[in-house]
């Protein structure tokens, strides 16, 4: 008897499982004619499937949608009525028969449906919150933001709506409500405050939101530190860093942060390039603490701040706006101060990171901005002789090598940027440059299959800021194989390009310029040498020289940019604001591709402003 009920029920389930596989089979022909966009085929069998099996939500989910792809609202109205029949505590039913009424036009109806499920199941905390996501899937914002203040005015906990209405808020540009709605999250619970800051400073740069997000969050201020966090944030977010400097020194004397805080805030300013407040914060801390943890890092961005600010004061004198020129020595009173900063830490904290630093740093500033090149190897041979291990070390090999090419000895340039690539621990960037360097140095030196080869190391990374630079000399050393003579001589002028020596170099690019066989280097050569005449401050050559460059217009790859140097020239050198204007236009109507038209649009409104 046992055995025959067992076969009974294995045949019984046997046969189900075969009848679900058949509608399964039968559904996926469904899903395959919607593919298709035969959606009346699909109804047709979805409609079979579900009046088999009602119960069916994979089946009543797909007959739904294909309804409202065919806008049939009376069919889906009909179908998710007799759903509610089966199963009349599904909040989301609802939620889906007021959407149906939504997508139809008939918005009151919608209303109706989501606020009688609101009353009904209002003992559910969840369902104001699923109401209101079906609000939101048909973008009624305002809609969804009053069920969620029902839930909030409803609920034990009113916080539990609080991130949503939050984010609508922020949707909707009410910025002041969504701040409020943060802050209170903070105020129930600090342990969400960097999952709150982060979600505030993602929308803090759009119109208005940062001033009135920090309006509210002053007036949070007084209950928790997070709050003074957030505001000074949010001040940085603005660029007030002084404000944000007096919350600071107010933070860290309350967290007894021993000038930890501060130090974090003048280093991120720094960053930043705020150095005026940067080397304020810096000296409070000098000023302030006696913390030999964080006084020599203190000392280094004091010194760097300090530097900073000089470099700005010296660039705004000296003409950066051209290709190639020599740099004005600077005063040395105006260096001194800088040089002495970093004098202290050496003598302070000898064999640290930051006296490390500070060779490098005076290095820099005697080489760059003193123009002094004879004694200044020592500051960068005491890193590369007694500190190899040092992360300093492979940027005072560049600068070795630098040195050597300025003083025209190649063999020990080479020597300097090949240590840089052979070192296992040298930056990437260090690594490329000194790449791109012995590329250079060696096609200084006849040895264009070499340049080649170190040429490729760096055309690999293209997110490398040298790749642009690496592809167009490569571009020219393999145009040029059949022509070495000419390629030997355009690479003579480039080295005294480097070597400042413009006068000699343009004499080199004009004789290959008016070499008819040398056509290949043309384009290139008539440029450089303008911008010889540019850097020799012979602004009226020049212009005559870029003109004819920019007549020949498609014959010459430069042309554009000549046109882009001719509109420096009048704005920053001979100081003719129309006939710069003049320039810049002719660009952007010639050369409506050209990489200068952002720069060009620029320069144009900031100089029609000072001519208004």
């Amino acid at each position: 008897m046992i055995k025959k009920i067992l076969i009974t029920l294995f045949l019984f389930y046997s046969a189900l499982a075969q009848q679900n596989q058949m509608d399964q089979n039968q559904f996926m022909l469904a899903e395959s004619y919607e593919q298709q966009g035969n959606l009346g085929k699909a109804v047709e069998i979805v409609e079979g499937l579900n009046k088999k099996d009602p119960t069916n939500i994979q089946f009543f989910n797909k007959l739904n949608t294909l309804y409202l792809q065919l806008k049939k609202y009376d069919e889906s109205v009909l179908l998710i009525e007799s759903r509610i029949k089966i199963v009349p505590q599904d909040v989301n039913l609802y939620g889906m028969l007021g959407s149906t009424y939504y997508t139809a036009g008939d918005r009151n109806k919608a209303y109706k449906i989501w606020e009688d499920a609101i009353e009904q199941f209002k003992s559910n905390q969840m369902t104001i919150r699923i109401i209101s996501n079906y609000a939101i899937e048909k973008r009624d914002f305002e809609k969804a933001i009053e069920y969620l203040n029902l839930g909030k005015a409803l609920s034990k906990d009113p916080y539990l709506f609080s991130y949503d209405l939050a984010e609508l808020y922020q949707i909707t540009m009410r910025y002041r409500e969504a701040a409020n709605e943060y802050c209170n999250l903070i105020k129930a619970n600090p342990a969400q405050y960097q999952q709150i800051e982060s979600k505030i400073l993602s929308y803090s740069n759009k119109p208005g939101a940062i001033d009135e997000t920090i309006e509210v969050v002053k007036k949070f201020k007084s209950y928790d530190l997070n709050f003074s966090y957030l505001l000074a944030r949010l001040l940085i977010e603005k660029k007030n860093y002084e404000e944000a400097f007096i919350i600071y020194k107010e933070l860290d004397k309350k967290g007894n942060d021993k000038g930890s805080e501060l130090l974090s805030f003048a280093n991120f300013i720094y960053r930043e390039n705020a150095f005026e407040v940067a080397l304020n914060v810096f000296q409070y801390i000098l000023d302030n603490y006696k913390n030999e943890e964080i006084i020599p890092a203190a000392k280094l961005g004091y010194a760097k701040s300090k530097e900073a600010i000089f470099v700005a004061k010296y660039k705004s004198a000296n003409p950066e706006w051209k290709t190639f020129f020599i740099p004005k020595a600077a005063d040395g009173k105006d260096v001194q101060p800088v040089i002495e900063a970093y004098k202290d830490i050496t003598d302070i904290y000898k064999h640290s990171d930051v006296a490390i630093e500070a060779y490098l740093r005076i290095g820099i500033l005697y080489e760059y901005y003193l123009n002094d090149i004879e004694g200044v190897e020592n500051y960068f041979n005491i890193i590369t002789e007694n500190y190899p291990m040092s992360k300093f070390n492979s940027l005072a090999l560049i600068e070795l090598g630098n040195i050597a090419i300025q003083k025209g000895r190649l063999d020990e340039a080479e020597k300097y940027f090949k240590s840089v690539t052979d070192l296992p621990r040298a930056n990437p960037d260090d690594r490329s440059y000194s790449n791109y360097k012995l590329s250079r140095i060696f096609s200084y030196k006849d040895d264009f299959e070499s340049a080649r080869k170190k040429l490729l190391a760096v055309m690999g990374n293209l997110k490398d800021n040298l790749a642009n630079d690496a592809i167009e000399f490569s571009i020219l050393l393999n145009n040029a194989k059949n022509d070495s003579s000419n390629l030997s001589l355009y690479c003579k002028a480039e080295f005294l390009t480097e070597q400042h020596k413009f006068e000699e170099a343009k004499n080199i690019y004009d004789q290959i310029a008016q070499n008819p066989q040398a056509f290949i280097f043309h384009s290139i050569a008539k440029m450089r040498s303008a911008e010889m005449l540019v850097a020799n401050d012979e602004y009226s050559s020049a212009v005559s020289a870029l003109t004819v460059i920019a007549e020949e217009a498609e014959k010459n790859i430069y042309s554009d940019k000549a046109l882009y140097l001719q509109g420096r020239i009048y704005q920053y050198g001979l100081k003719i604001p129309d006939k710069a204007i003049e320039s810049y236009e002719s660009l952007l109507i010639k050369f409506p591709r050209s990489l200068y038209l952002d720069e060009a649009r620029q320069n144009i409104i900031e100089l029609k402003k000072k001519i208004s």
